[in-house]
């Protein structure tokens, strides 16, 4: 496992937000590294929307936390908000890496490893005398489907690919979390690896007291755990529940559609339908192990085509029986997952998953869990970056 060194992680995602990669990965690698997880700076737009409400102590609010040893999550200051134009993207961008240099310099960090998790995220890039740039995609970000008029879609996909293009160019190592990624990818770097995302096995093992919430409803019980967004088939979920009120459906995560969708407004009729909305982590595989089958709804497109949905790996570790639509990810375990495309299909394997639930399936669908926790991806990685430390060469772009 890599071992002593500084690690500056920028994320698209807060730390306190639905538990991605991301979270997995830089908590284990503060174990026995030093970590700052850097959050989105916020944008200029919005500070001045709190600046309004809130007066000075939106611009000078504190940016340094330690939720856990060796782990610190930074934010920059309000007053160097993203601003999109120059000259004053210019200068909010001097201040940002001002603060962030200062406070890499207070914490003692020296030459970090610099590890960027999305392609609009990467700006400090070659400005803190990093040894090392990683770049992990974990999906096709083109792909996104996001409330745009359709003649500007073709020249948005364009331009996100060709500024994550730029980017990956400047890393040494790049990380892909499936094998759609890998193969798009590895024209673009010579040190492309595929890591699928993983679980933590016994956090997800281990059942913990049902929620009240859960235990009150009747049986059986479907749940999704995630983010509820575009790449969930929300259709067929409302077709089923539908089709058969005599099933409970548990939604748990937040709703983060970016358009109107009737599916949702349908589901939200439902009396069998259930939002729970987001948990902490810490309570999630007691929500699970509460319900009878597991689901992974997800429609089929060039998105869903590159995940490596975490919550497969989470769903395999609880033993629970899992339900899904056929998408790339899931092949690779065909004979534990149980596979449907539309409502029919998918009444019938729910119903064939609830038959067929034991405990001997059980076990063996755990054991195949053990063999993709979060720890053992942390090995590949480290093994990975340890190989360019050894043969990588320092360019700056300052």
């Amino acid at each position: 496992m890599l071992a002593g060194y500084d690690i500056v992680c920028f994320s698209p995602n807060p730390w306190q937000a639905l538990w991605r990669n991301r979270h997995q990965i830089m908590s284990r690698l503060a174990r026995q590294n030093r970590v700052l997880f850097v959050e989105p700076a916020p944008y200029l737009r919005r500070v001045l929307a709190d600046l309004s409400r809130r007066g000075p102590a939106a611009v000078a609010s504190p940016s340094l936390v330690s939720p856990l040893p060796n782990l610190w999550v930074y934010r920059a200051p309000g007053y160097a908000a993203v601003s999109g134009r120059p000259p004053l993207a210019d200068l909010t961008f001097a201040l940002r890496r001002r603060h962030l240099r200062q406070t890499l310099r207070r914490l003692g960090f020296d030459r970090p490893l610099l590890w960027v998790f999305q392609y609009n995220v990467g700006e400090m890039v070659g400005h803190l005398d990093e040894r090392l740039r990683i770049y992990h995609a974990v999906d096709e970000y083109a792909a996104y489907e996001l409330d745009v008029p359709p003649a500007q879609e073709e020249a948005r996909r364009a331009h996100i690919r060709a500024l994550e293009a730029d980017l990956i160019a400047r890393m040494d190592l790049v990380f892909v979390a499936s094998e759609a990624l890998y193969e798009s990818k590895r024209p673009l770097h010579p040190h492309v690896v595929l890591v699928p995302n993983g679980a933590d096995y016994e956090h997800f093992a281990r059942p913990g007291r049902p929620p009240a919430t859960m235990a009150s409803l009747p049986r059986p019980r479907l749940v999704f755990a995630g983010a509820i967004n575009e790449k969930i088939d929300l259709a067929l979920l409302a077709e089923v529940a539908a089709r058969r009120p005599d099933w409970q459906v548990v939604l748990i995560g937040p709703v983060t559609l970016r358009r109107p969708a009737p599916a949702l407004v349908r589901l939200q009729g439902l009396t069998n339908v259930h939002f729970l909305g987001e948990q902490p982590p810490t309570d999630l595989p007691a929500f699970l192990h509460a319900g009878d089958v597991c689901l992974m709804p997800y429609v089929r497109n060039e998105w869903t085509r590159n995940i490596s949905p975490l919550k497969l790996y989470e769903y395999l570790a609880t033993g629970l029986p899992i339900v899904a639509t056929p998408i790339p990810a899931v092949a690779p375990f065909a004979d534990l997952v149980f596979v449907a495309a539309d409502p029919e299909g998918t009444m019938a394997a729910i119903v064939q998953a609830l038959a067929d639930d034991s405990p001997e399936r059980r076990r063996r669908q755990q054991e195949v869990a053990r063999q993709h926790t979060w720890d053992n991806r942390l090995e590949r990685m480290s093994a990975a970056i340890m190989e360019r430390l050894n043969v990588g060469t320092f360019t700056s772009y300052q």
